[in-house]
């Protein structure tokens, strides 16, 4: 590991938002992003997609995993019919509405817009300090 990976890692270490992902590592993560799309039974290429375009991503079910300033995308579960992958947004707000926790989200234009969490699959982009943090983990597990 060279000198600049290493700050990196105690960087990533001292962050107290990077505490749940001690928990976790890469596979944990893909595994996750795999059950939670297999259970749309969407066709095989459509899946691998997904996958692909999400490899960087984690799901997120439970808002304390949402942070503010962090880049998500997500699939609105609301018609079945109609399921597609947002190119998303950076999470600006998160407020109790009366259809649930409503995330509030601002887009690469500059644009405001909003969702409710219980009506769509999120996924949160994984930052460097997390990638570093998962790498040492994956390492420490193998």
């Amino acid at each position: 590991m060279s000198e600049l990976d290493i700050e990196k890692l105690l960087s990533a270490l001292e962050d107290d938002n990077n505490t749940e992902l001690l928990d976790l590592d890469m596979k944990k993560i893909n595994i996750d992003k795999a059950d939670i799309l297999s259970k749309l039974e969407l066709p095989k290429t459509q899946y691998n997609d997904l996958l692909k375009k999400l490899k960087h991503y984690r799901y997120i079910d439970e808002l304390p995993g949402m942070r503010y300033g962090s880049y998500i995308r997500w699939i609105s579960i609301k018609d079945p019919e109609k399921l597609k992958l947002t190119t998303g947004g950076i999470v600006c707000e998160m407020k109790v509405g009366d259809n649930g926790i409503v995330v509030v989200c601002k887009n690469n234009f500059n644009r405001f817009f909003q969702f409710n969490m219980p009506e769509t699959l999120i996924f949160q982009k994984l930052n460097e300090q997390e990638l570093v943090l998962l790498s040492a983990l994956d390492y420490i597990n193998s």
